[in-house]
């Protein structure tokens, strides 16, 4: 039998890169003790089978944080891969994760865990973007134009795994009462709206357009990057509030000295060229800012609007 993927530790530490391309596995049931003064990043496996395309995707970034923590006395960062939530959970609860960043709405589910304990410090700006809000949209001659005319009718998604195009759509039509399930499911309530899902923004459009679903719901930036001829033929009748594109946390208990340092780089990563590329590279970040009292009340009403969706 083979031994399961647990966790991949990618170590780089005082510019020993060329070191991390041969990674370790470490078990989860006896995991190696933490080092002194090490910042350990964790993050979600994408596929897997292929933790490899991980390393690719975050080994810049790891290698900047290494080059810039170590004149503050901390001999650098490590990338820890989990190979999915539920295992990333139990890392941070161990004490084997220091940092994360993550989606809102993944961000508040870590806080609810019993016995992980982290905190939101900076916003991630993506591509330009510090925040972005959902749009629900159906065609321009059809019958919606209210929230709650979705009701008995099909929404189409792109991907359980996606923020603005289906966790925030359940969670916008929880706050209006409406339960959201898979069509086709039976003994449905009968105030729900169904959901299909067709895997990309484009397809969404289509889908709706060509009489596969009554309205659709992405992103703005999504809506904005239609055609101009297919985007005439549908009109927007819902937006919800502005979303984060991202938080990055630290576990709470981690070294002042580890955490006010990696703040720091990170804070001016996207100053240095090198720092640019690497956070463009490790999924389009173009800079971390800290965040506002007016970011930190608007996570408290997310997270409100997360525990009425829960409730059963």
């Amino acid at each position: 039998m083979s031994r399961p993927f647990a966790v991949l530790v990618l170590a780089w530490t005082l510019g020993a890169v060329g070191s991390a391309f041969g990674p370790r596995s470490v078990g989860a049931v006896e995991p190696a003790p933490p080092r002194a003064k090490v910042l350990r990043y964790g993050v979600v496996a994408q596929l897997a089978h292929e933790p490899g395309s991980m390393l690719r995707v975050y080994a810049d970034l790891i290698a900047e944080l290494t080059r810039v923590l170590a004149p503050q006395g901390i001999e650098g960062a490590s990338l820890v891969i989990a190979r999915d939530v539920p295992e990333l959970s139990r890392l941070l609860a161990r004490g084997e994760v220091d940092m994360v960043t993550e989606t809102v709405f993944l961000t508040i589910d870590l806080q609810n865990e019993p016995l992980v304990s982290i905190e939101p410090r900076l916003a991630i700006v993506r591509r330009d973007q510090r925040e972005y809000h959902t749009v629900f949209f159906t065609k321009r001659e059809g019958p919606i134009r209210k929230l709650d005319q979705l009701v008995g009718r099909t929404l189409v998604l792109q991907a359980e795994r996606s923020t603005s195009a289906f966790a925030v759509p359940r969670a916008e039509l929880a706050r209006f009462g409406i339960p959201m399930v898979p069509a086709g499911q039976p003994k449905a309530p009968r105030n729900a709206a169904f959901f299909v899902l067709a895997g990309a923004e484009l397809n969404q459009a289509f889908w709706v357009l060509y009489g596969r679903g009554d309205a659709g719901a992405f992103n703005e930036g999504d809506w904005h990057r239609l055609p101009h001829k297919m985007r005439d033929d549908l009109v927007i009748f819902h937006e919800t509030r502005p979303l984060l594109r991202g938080l990055l946390s630290f576990r709470r208990g981690l070294d002042a000295k580890v955490r006010n340092g990696a703040e720091k780089a990170l804070l001016t990563l996207h100053e240095q060229e090198g720092g640019r590329a690497a956070l463009e590279k490790a999924d389009g970040i173009t800079r971390l800012e800290r965040l506002s009292p007016r970011d930190l009340a608007g996570l408290d009403d997310w997270r409100r609007v997360l525990q009425r969706t829960a409730r059963p």
